[in-house]
């Protein structure tokens, strides 16, 4: 995988997960992220680039940062 051509929306590029940081794409980032009980960042990015609000990745938080923003993401799932 050519790591400047991967997909991820992450900025974080300290982490260690980031595919940018290896050749193992996304695994390892869902995986830790699957064993913390967290959401990645990118489905956080999916639905406003704007995070800097979100504090924790819980699934809880994501819940309440959807219903917060569903209504922008919504139009702008539909302009397209």
């Amino acid at each position: 995988m050519e790591r400047e051509r991967h997909f991820c929306t992450c900025t974080d590029f300290g982490c260690e997960f980031n595919p940018k940081n290896h050749s193992n794409g996304c695994d390892p980032c869902i995986k830790s992220s699957l064993e913390d009980e967290e959401i990645p960042t990118c489905f956080f990015r999916k639905i406003s680039e704007d995070i800097s609000e979100v504090k924790e990745f819980t699934f809880e938080d994501f819940t309440n940062f959807f219903l917060k923003h569903k209504e922008t993401y919504l139009k702008k799932k539909k302009e397209k």
